[in-house]
């Protein structure tokens, strides 16, 4: 059984773009885990996407949304669990991967690498990560 992870949206958009977690979008496209997301996260990773600094055309965003979201695994947020997240924001990638059933939430955000683990999943940095795949 393939583990099922949630991408915080810095390393998805490294992975996406070319930077440092680009291993990790292979490797989840390889079929090496799955995806999970929730409509928050979705929203999270499209708003990033469209920051000016990383000059992307609206096609090309919606081709990469397009793609994730076909190939994700969606979860129901519930928003009343209670998380310990230090960043409140970071308390949509926690809830989705307990509603998931996830593994792992893999992050280059400190707050939650802090953690290390939550409720059972796993916390790593994407090069953790793929030393654990």
């Amino acid at each position: 059984m393939r583990p099922r992870v949630v991408l915080d949206t810095n390393v998805l958009v490294s992975g996406l773009l070319g930077g440092t977690a680009t291993d990790v979008i292979r490797r989840w496209r390889a079929g090496a885990f799955d995806l999970v997301i929730s409509q928050e996260i979705a929203a999270e990773y499209e708003e990033v996407l469209k920051r000016p600094k990383f000059g992307l055309s609206d096609w090309v965003i919606q081709e990469l949304l397009d793609y994730v979201r076909s190939k994700a695994q969606w979860v129901e947020s519930r928003g009343d669990i209670e998380v310990g997240a230090r960043d409140l924001s970071d308390n949509r990638f926690l809830e989705a991967a307990i509603q998931g059933k996830a593994d792992w939430i893999v992050s280059g955000d400190n707050d939650l690498l802090d953690l290390g683990e939550f409720e059972g999943i796993g916390i790593a940095s994407p090069r953790e990560f793929l030393s654990l795949l």
